[in-house]
């Protein structure tokens, strides 16, 4: 979805002075033409992420397209799982060991998705920082079809993503599904899910998997109620 400077304004509740700040000193992707600047509503998702930008409830609707007042995040999550545990001292073999067990269709390919979010990786990193990666399938229509899933992992240890603060990745929230549209709502509102203070606490103290999706569903609930 293609975004105007106006519509960003709007969504994020911001001022030019500030648009522009976010253009010239944070990079906020933006192609200009004719003097007009336009935006892509997952570069601007995934950057808004990774600079830890607080998204309003305008900036998620503006980048959600799926239907108001359902939930989205939380049957995925159910569906993927909460893991603790997760060996690995680098992203290759965390990657494989979090596909492993991973519930998926029969038909998927686990080695070669291993090597597609590999590559999603190579292409720049996932990890978004405060520990936390979201491995991802850049281009989601190669698993069409597919029943959203999305996989929370705890690593053992710690792993370098290259995540843009630095620090090293200790948490996996793991996306997949089969179209691109399935793929943005569910990383707007995990995004939105993890401003909040209550879910924060589940994940900083690694609570059970009860605790944790109750925390998604009542940050959730709030995102459906807007």
């Amino acid at each position: 979805m293609q975004l105007t400077f106006r519509d960003i304004e709007l969504a994020f509740e911001i001022n030019e002075k500030i648009l522009y700040q976010w253009l010239n000193t944070l990079g906020l992707p933006a192609v200009k033409a004719n003097d007009q600047y336009y935006f892509n509503s997952v570069e601007v998702l995934e950057w808004a992420l990774k600079n830890q930008i607080p998204l309003t409830s305008g900036a998620l609707k503006l980048c959600e397209k799926s239907r108001p007042g359902v939930d989205i995040f939380m049957p995925a999550l159910v569906r993927g799982g909460v893991y603790s545990g997760i060996s690995g001292a680098a992203r290759e073999e965390v990657l494989e060991n979090v596909l492993k067990i991973l519930p998926l269709p029969g038909n998927i390919d686990r080695v070669a998705l291993k090597e597609i979010l590999l590559s999603r990786e190579q292409t720049g990193t996932t990890g978004i920082g405060n520990g936390i990666a979201i491995p991802h399938v850049k281009h989601p229509v190669i698993l069409a079809g597919l029943e959203p899933v999305v996989g929370l992992f705890f690593l053992e240890g710690s792993v370098d993503f290259a995540a843009f603060d630095g620090q090293r990745v200790h948490t996996l929230f793991v996306i997949l599904t089969g179209s691109f549209k399935g793929h943005l709502s569910l990383l707007s509102r995990l995004a939105f899910c993890l401003q909040e203070e209550s879910v924060k606490a589940v994940l900083g103290r690694r609570a059970s998997r009860e605790e944790i999706l109750a925390a998604f569903q009542v940050a959730e609930s709030k995102i459906v109620r807007v």
